[in-house]
């Protein structure tokens, strides 16, 4: 897919997920903003962009914070010059849980989980619309989980907050798209599984080495991008299950694209 001089900004790009959606925008010929707490990180995230011969700028931003969000949003019109593409990716998995820690630690958590997936989605959302708007259309996709999936239900220490802030991002996508549509902005989500990241890593390294690559979900981001401004708008898209073999991910990433 030729993305060639449109500008993408996505959040959480340091590392991971982000940086490999990151890339693969921007070897499809688009210019990188993106947002992250992690300086070192994010400035390595963009110096790779350059190195695709793209633009690519970091910027130091709390999506939680929304004041930081509007001015963030504010640079990347000032130094790039549009917002094509919107990806909110920014989350968090810590304890959630009722039954550990204080009640001052764990209301604290939970609130930082939502703060920074759910309402950090809605600001980035909100600040980039009417740039899309002035372009007579755009793309927000969604980074959710297979978790809101039936079947897919998970449990745990970080469950609560992750997911809760997860199943917002879900109701967030399906609303949009119909508030949205009238702007020729689709709105969608990706829901897979298992991915051999830092974060996942942390949690279980035998399960991040069999799974996924952040290099295939930016490939699942361009395949949905690939069906063009009358494509499908409001989908949350599964694949990628945790505990599927990649190269059948691969296939189910590979679906995602337009028919030939």
């Amino acid at each position: 897919m030729d993305l060639n001089e449109q500008v993408a900004v996505i959040t959480g790009g340091a590392i991971g997920i982000g940086r490999g959606i990151a890339l693969a925008l921007a070897r499809a010929g688009a210019h990188i903003a993106s947002l992250d707490i992690d300086p070192t990180g994010n400035d390595e995230t963009a110096h790779l962009v350059q190195e695709t011969g793209r633009s690519g700028i970091a910027i130091d931003c709390d999506v939680a914070d929304r004041a930081q969000v509007r001015r963030a949003m504010s640079e990347v019109l000032q130094k790039l010059g549009r917002i094509d593409i919107l990806v909110n990716n920014a989350a968090i998995y810590i304890d959630t849980s009722l039954t550990t820690g204080t009640y001052d630690s764990q209301t604290r958590e939970y609130e930082r989980s939502i703060a920074i997936c759910a309402l950090g989605g809605y600001y980035c959302a909100r600040a980039a619309v009417p740039a899309m708007q002035q372009l007579g259309g755009g793309n927000i996709i969604n980074i959710i989980t297979e978790h809101i999936k039936e079947g897919h239900l998970m449990t745990g220490p970080g469950a609560s907050g992750y997911d809760g802030a997860k199943w917002v991002m879900w109701r967030q996508t399906e609303s949009w798209a119909v508030e949205l549509r009238e702007h020729n902005i689709r709105v969608n989500g990706l829901c897979m599984g298992a991915t051999d990241t830092p974060m996942l890593r942390a949690v279980s390294v035998p399960i991040a080495e069999a799974a996924m690559k952040c290099e295939d979900v930016g490939q699942a981001v361009i395949n949905v991008l690939a069906h063009g401004k009358d494509g499908p708008t409001g989908e949350s898209y599964l694949f990628g299950t945790t505990g599927t073999p990649r190269e059948q991910s691969l296939q189910e990433i590979a679906a995602l694209a337009p028919a030939s």
